[in-house]
């Protein structure tokens, strides 16, 4: 590629952004709401004794996305569940599974039409959701139990 073609891409390529805008603020609260309720779901699946919330929301997002291939292509995929039938705990995790796919959903927004980086997009819903379900500090614990002491 020749300067001239390379100083013209770089001048269409868009910068990507990599920290809130004013602008996006409604989109963030969004995203925080979304968190806390998926926060607030999880732990009443993990209020039923003998459930295990990363596995219960996992095989209900299974489901889900069974749910969603057969909507999507019904000549190559048949119903195999009513998830309406559903007792708890699944009615429960499908619930957070619903929530978490909407997070998802928002996250997708962040770079595909907002303009964000999708590496600072992921990082930065990555630490929403920490915080909402309550490990807002797990980085920084991390980070210290690799310091070595010199002393």
């Amino acid at each position: 590629m020749t300067r001239k073609k390379q100083a013209k891409h770089k001048e269409n390529k868009l910068i990507k952004k990599v920290a809130w805008s004013e602008e996006d603020e409604e989109h963030r609260k969004k995203l925080i709401e979304c968190a806390e309720r998926y926060a607030k779901a999880q732990q009443e699946v993990l209020s039923i004794p003998g459930t295990s919330v990363i596995e219960d929301i996992q095989y209900a997002m299974s489901l889900l996305y069974e749910e969603y291939r057969a909507n999507t292509w019904p000549d190559r995929f048949e119903h195999k569940y009513d998830l309406s039938l559903a007792e708890s705990p699944t009615k429960k995790a499908l619930v957070a599974g619903r929530i978490l796919e909407e997070y998802s959903d928002l996250t997708t927004v962040l770079h595909r039409d907002l303009n964000y980086d999708i590496y600072w997009a992921v990082n930065e819903t990555g630490e929403i959701l920490d915080k909402a379900i309550g490990y807002d500090n797990h980085l920084e614990e991390e980070s210290d139990s690799m310091e070595v002491d010199d002393k």
